[in-house]
């Protein structure tokens, strides 16, 4: 009885844990990360192995956890919830984000990726994208170049929201550029980084559209 007992609350203490875990996707601090593995400095080994566990650590953090509610700003310069502006979409979708001082983010943002997005739906793979913009506070001070690239992405995105860049924190979009596949449920199914050609975008969208609708 004694044994049975002690069973019983340990199934008890595992469901309980269960339930405590965390659905949402889990901020991953890439200061805090980078910071504790530089004290004494970095051979280049030391630094491919402190890339790979930032992408590691957020790949974690983000696959299949559910998007969190964060405030956003649309093109009216109308503050709303992410989850609400994504309400309207149907089934599974992108996102992808950038600031504006990244060469390499807008570039795919502008044009490596409105390419890729062309040659999947000439391929029947349709997929709604949404754009996050982020305004970092160099943006704030000055926001010239932020509104000329919000002009420059307008043709190619259905769906464009302003974030603030501490918030694309919370969706682990601090990497520019960053892209998050993301079912009708809210969950991510996939995370991805950096700027692949075209060809390897398209294969992207393919391995994480396909058997996904």
């Amino acid at each position: 009885m004694k044994t049975r007992l002690i069973l019983i609350c340990l199934l008890l203490a595992i469901l309980f844990s269960c339930k405590r875990t965390n659905p949402f996707i889990i901020e991953t601090d890439i200061e805090r990360i980078s910071t504790n593995s530089i004290k004494n400095g970095l051979t280049i080994k030391e630094n491919e192995n402190l890339a790979k566990l930032i992408v590691d650590t957020l790949r974690k953090n983000t696959i299949g956890k559910v998007l969190p509610g964060v405030m956003v700003t649309d093109l009216s310069n109308q503050k709303l919830n992410l989850l609400d502006g994504l309400d309207k979409l149907n089934g599974n979708f992108i996102i992808i984000s950038s600031d504006v001082h990244c060469g390499f983010g807008l570039d795919c943002m502008t044009n490596l990726f409105p390419e890729a997005l062309k040659q999947s739906k000439a391929h029947n793979m349709d997929i709604e994208t949404v754009c996050l913009l982020k305004k970092t506070e160099f943006d704030i001070k000055d926001s010239i170049k932020f509104i000329k690239t919000l002009k420059q992405i307008k043709p190619f995105y259905q769906t464009i929201f302003i974030i603030d860049e501490r918030l694309a924190g919370k969706l682990n979009m601090s990497i520019n550029p960053t892209r998050l596949y993301v079912n009708k449920n809210m969950i991510v199914s996939n995370i991805e980084f950096g700027i692949p050609m075209v060809a390897e975008l398209y294969h992207e969208i393919e391995q994480n559209t396909i058997g996904n609708n």
